[in-house]
Order: C-alpha cells, then sequence, then structure tokens
C-alpha cells in the first residue's frame, strides 16, 4: 500500500463524490402515516398478505416439503403434513405423496420478507398487495373489530386459501 491508499483520502475523495452526485436528483421519500401509498401505486413486487393458490382441480398446491417454513427467518409459519387424499395429482399426473392438513402463518411474527415465496418449489404460497390493516378493515363485519386479539393474526388454511379472491397482485413466483 502507498502512502496516499493508507491516508484514505482517495476513497474519502470518491465516497464524497459519490453523496454530491446524489442531492440535485429527486427523491422518493413517502411520509407514510401522513401520506400513505395507495394500492395503485405499488408495483407488482409489493409484500403484503399471503395467500395459498389452487390447482386447477381445487386442491391446495402445497406439497408439504417445509422448504417455506425452513426459509422463514421469523419462523412464523406452521406445517404439519400429512399423506395426501386420493386422487390428489402433481403437475406431471403423479399421486401427490403430501399435503398440509395444518398450515398456519402467525402474522404478528412474519416480518414480509417474502422468503417463503422465493424457496417454494410449488409456487404454492404468494403475497397479495395489500397491508394488514387493510385486510382487517376489509374483511371486518359491522359491530366487529378484528386485530383485538392474538388469535385474529394467525392465519390458517382455510383463511390463506379465502385470500385467494384479493385482486391485488403481491410477490408471486412470476415477478
Amino acid at each position: 500500500m502507498s502512502f496516499w491508499d493508507r491516508l484514505y483520502i482517495p476513497g474519502l475523495i470518491k465516497g464524497m463524490l459519490t453523496t454530491l452526485k446524489h442531492i440535485p436528483k429527486r427523491k422518493f421519500t413517502y411520509q407514510y402515516p401522513e401520506d400513505p401509498r395507495s394500492v395503485e401505486e405499488r408495483n407488482d413486487r409489493y409484500r403484503g398478505i399471503h395467500k395459498l393458490p389452487l390447482d386447477p382441480e381445487g386442491n391446495v398446491k402445497c406439497v408439504a416439503c417445509f422448504m417455506c417454513a425452513t426459509a422463514c427467518p421469523a419462523d412464523c409459519i406452521t406445517i404439519q403434513g400429512g399423506p395426501a387424499p386420493e386422487g390428489w395429482k402433481t403437475k406431471e399426473g403423479y399421486q401427490r405423496e403430501k399435503y398440509p392438513e395444518v398450515f398456519e402463518i402467525n402474522m404478528l411474527r412474519c416480518i414480509f420478507c417474502g422468503y417463503c415465496v422465493e424457496a417454494c418449489p410449488e409456487d404454492a404460497i404468494q403475497m397479495t398487495g395489500i397491508t394488514l390493516p387493510q385486510y382487517f378493515r376489509e374483511r371486518q363485519k359491522e359491530g366487529e373489530v378484528l386485530g383485538s386479539s392474538r388469535k385474529d393474526f394467525i392465519f390458517d388454511q382455510e383463511m390463506l386459501i379465502a385470500n385467494n379472491d384479493i385482486p391485488e397482485q403481491g410477490l408471486h413466483p412470476d415477478s
């Protein structure tokens, strides 16, 4: 290392030039509580709440391989696999070996990182384009308060399948 390299002056100058280069550019900062972004402004990789898509026969695509639960850094996915019912076929036409008897996502633990979507080999878990508060506002009935207890935040398999009617697309394997 030369004398100038040991002083870190060239690196300091390069860093300052990078900083000065970014000063005149337009900023994309949203002041969230006061200025929330609408659903239309979000891109197709937005990481909202989860859903479990169904195959063409109406069965859950999940084969209980536990890869999403393994990839989850927050450890919020619980799966209990069981033997698949007779007649459930894979994409290739073979009899499926397993399916999830229990599939739960604890939304209080979830950090919405999308690792579960990326890890799934069957494209059996996707993320919608809406946030958890939006979900509760849309799903609650008159006089009901969703999100007031911890059990409201544990999404079981039926709730995740029911999320397929949410039209806003978020992070999915094709994006």
